[in-house]
């Protein structure tokens, strides 16, 4: 018999001890289990069972639901349930995902996609909301509770009873039977512990933030268009049919299935449910991991254009700046590219900073365990004939000056070094590297003088040249080289 083995953990997430199952070989498609209300990960524990043979699937319980422990004084409301659970996603290492957004899990999982578009991978929608003419006239009503509205948290309290929450799971099913009392009788459990009332009384008069966030999660559908399955319960009193079909309007290509049953599917129709979902995840392009990409200088001009670049092909960005890390500085530079693949330099700065951070780099990216280094320099540093480099021309621009020997200088300190780590030294153009987006055109080289077209002119755009940076990265190309760009 195939049955998965499912582990019941707990990780720290900003002070939120936070419950989790997981379950499947963690070298398959991960699926990302995003719960409702008033349930919590119990609720996949049939699914998981179904699937987590063949994918690996993570389900963790938000603040305020099943066994996360959240401290006193922790603030609900939906964007703190996206902020948790996105801290729970790094800590695990989810680098991509599959994302399941059930009820609550839809305006948590949008929140989580719209900030970290490179992580989804897929997204499955069932009985969860992202269109006005999905709300029912009783989901309307709840929503309307909000803080300052007189009676609004009296009028809330009757969903968080047992009436409500066992209608929840059997109204709307075409046969109760087949609904285990196990889900509802659970949920209420934790309804009822100290704390739980105010913190649902919270969430619930915080709905409406959800439906402002509407038109922003349908852009990020439009925009992104992410391989999308909607599942959904037609007889669910909160969420009307309606809202499946809207998908189609931002993602023409989503595949929809409706059941005839109630707004927990699951519970009734699970046997034609985790096939569809099986089918989905075997159809999901297979991609290359996404790298973990550090970039010193993300705010200036040539590491915007390469994190921008890095961050729209899937890869995991993180943005350095001298906030975050002192350049020259070897044991602060290891804290903060600890766990990269790559890191990119792209710095300026007086006082020799740029072939200081050289060496430092060199120095720390094998304590950090890093060994692929970007290191962007200068046209200057360019021969216009052999030996004779454009920095060292009597007509070289002074105002540029500085910053041209300190790139040429680290170059130095590169092609010097006895290091374990692959490093590329690129040069742009020595004159015109000019704005512009990437084309996807454009020559690198391995040399030390520039490329040309046919007219003698070497030129390239902000962003191929960034488009150049990226490629090097992910085809292992020019390591312990200088290379250089242009059309």
């Amino acid at each position: 018999m195939d049955i998965p083995r499912v582990e019941h953990r707990f990780v720290e997430v900003d002070g939120v001890r936070v419950f989790y199952r997981e379950a499947g070989p963690k070298d398959a498609p991960t699926l990302l289990l995003l719960h409702g209300f008033p349930s919590a990960s119990h609720q996949y524990r049939r699914l998981i069972d179904a699937l987590g043979t063949r994918y690996h699937l993570v389900a963790p319980d938000y603040p305020g639901f099943g066994h996360t422990e959240a401290p006193e004084g922790f603030r609900y409301s939906f964007d703190a349930l996206a902020e948790v659970t996105e801290g729970f996603v790094r800590a695990l290492g989810l680098a991509r995902f599959t994302l399941y957004a059930f009820d609550f899990g839809g305006p948590v999982g949008f929140r989580l996609a719209t900030r970290n578009p490179e992580r989804i991978a897929g997204l499955i929608v069932q009985n969860s909301n992202a269109y006005q003419e999905g709300l029912s006239e009783l989901a309307l009503g709840a929503i309307a509770n909000r803080p300052g509205v007189p009676g609004a948290e009296e009028a809330v309290q009757p969903l968080f009873t047992l009436p409500v929450t066992r209608g929840q799971y059997e109204d709307g099913t075409t046969d109760p039977a087949l609904v285990a009392p196990d889900g509802w009788t659970l949920d209420q459990h934790f309804l009822d512990l100290p704390g739980r009332r105010e913190a649902q009384t919270a969430l619930a008069l915080d709905y409406h933030s959800n439906v402002a966030l509407y038109p922003q999660w349908q852009r990020w559908l439009r925009e992104h268009r992410p391989p999308t399955l909607v599942l959904w319960g037609t007889n669910d009193a909160f969420f009307l049919e309606a809202g499946a079909h809207a998908y189609l309007r931002d993602v023409p290509e989503a595949r929809i299935h409706l059941f005839g049953t109630g707004h927990f599917a699951l519970e009734e129709c699970l046997p034609e449910i985790a096939p569809l979902i099986a089918e989905f995840l075997d159809a999901l392009p297979v991609e290359r991991p996404p790298l973990r990409i550090a970039v010193l200088g993300a705010s200036g001009n040539l590491g915007g254009a390469v994190a921008r670049e890095a961050a729209a092909r899937g890869h995991l960005v993180t943005r350095l700046g001298r906030a975050d890390a002192d350049a020259a500085d070897p044991a602060a530079l290891a804290g903060a590219v600890t766990g990269q693949d790559a890191v990119v330099a792209s710095l300026k700065g007086g006082d020799r900073l740029v072939p200081r951070a050289a060496a430092a780099l060199l120095e720390a990216l094998p304590e950090a365990g890093v060994n692929r280094l970007v290191f962007v320099g200068g046209g200057g540093s360019l021969e216009s004939a052999p030996g004779r480099r454009f920095v060292d021309a009597p007509d070289f621009p002074p105002q540029y000056l500085e910053t041209a020997r300190d790139q040429a200088e680290a170059l130095d300190v590169l092609r010097a070094a006895d290091t374990t780590v692959d490093w590329s030294y690129v040069s742009p153009p020595p004159m015109y590297l000019v704005p512009g987006e990437p084309t996807g055109s454009y020559r690198a080289e391995a040399r030390d003088t520039p490329l040309t077209d046919a007219e003698g002119v070497s030129r390239i755009s902000v962003g191929d040249f960034a488009c150049a940076v990226v490629d090097a990265i992910e085809e292992g190309a020019f390591l312990r080289r200088r290379f250089t760009v242009a059309y």
